[in-house]
């Protein structure tokens, strides 16, 4: 369900398995371009979604909103259909959903999988209480917290251009939590093949701060760094990838300059 940036890679690394796939988006144009990885369904409001997944056995759920003010709609909304698509279900369903290590905001120092959360703005408890539907849905389910994706035609680099010279909220001192594209798809089929369950923080081991990332990628660019504002010092959160790796998961892209 969602067939973006990380949906897309997804298909490309299952092209070759022997599964049934079936495919939701919601944008007219990639109907023909999906329909290579399997039967494509365009999601809108007269769509029976249940029709599609009581013919599955499982289910990755990788959407994304189009602006930040849908995430209601986007995220919880489409919880609660699945949760109510799959509350008679008899038969075995494993489902994977990619949250955000955003929910972990209001954070200080290193946070894992088991400590409780209380997030301060409307998206991220959006997202915290959508986790909750998932996990409550009666069936076996998965909740990948992503850091900030970079990977093709995502690269940091450029994100530093965008920064370049400009004033920035916060002091820079915050850690930073990331993941490569490569390592996302790696980790969902990873999870599948284990059928794990719960909660489970995807990011890398580098932490470097905000403002030490962005003026060394500005450096190696030779173009000026951003401006970041004094204030109260906060180092912000750290995410530990610490159960993940325990499970037996491998990064392919352990720092984010590999």
């Amino acid at each position: 369900m969602g067939a973006g940036y990380v949906g897309t890679a997804l298909l490309n690394s299952f092209r070759y398995k022997s599964h049934e796939f079936f495919i939701t988006t919601t944008r007219e144009e990639k109907v023909e371009e999906l329909k290579a990885y399997g039967n494509v369904l365009l999601l809108n409001c007269k769509n029976n979604l249940k029709e599609w997944i009581d013919m599955c056995d499982g289910m990755i759920i990788l959407i994304a909103p189009k602006n930040s003010q849908n995430y209601d709609q986007t995220y919880l909304q489409t919880a609660k259909t699945v949760s109510l698509a799959l509350k008679n279900r008899k038969t075995p369903f494993y489902l994977v959903y990619t949250s955000s290590t955003s929910v972990c905001e209001g954070k200080e120092g290193w946070v894992t999988e088991e400590m409780p959360l209380s997030p301060t703005s409307e998206n991220a408890k959006i997202l915290l209480h959508t986790e909750y539907q998932y996990l409550n849905s009666g069936v076996d389910a998965c909740i990948l917290r992503l850091g900030g994706i970079y990977g093709p035609k995502r690269e940091l680099i450029n994100r530093a251009k965008r920064f370049s010279g400009k004033e920035m909220s916060g002091t820079g001192n915050e850690s930073t939590n990331h993941i490569h594209l490569a390592d996302i798809v790696s980790a969902i089929s990873f999870c599948i093949d284990r059928r794990l369950t719960g909660v489970y923080h995807l990011v890398n081991e580098d932490h470097t701060t905000r403002k030490e990332l962005y003026s060394t990628l500005c450096k190696s660019a030779d173009i000026p760094s951003p401006i970041w504002s004094p204030g109260l010092e906060q180092t912000g959160y750290k995410v530990s990838n610490r159960k993940i790796k325990e499970a037996g998961f491998i990064f392919k892209h352990p720092f984010t300059s590999s």
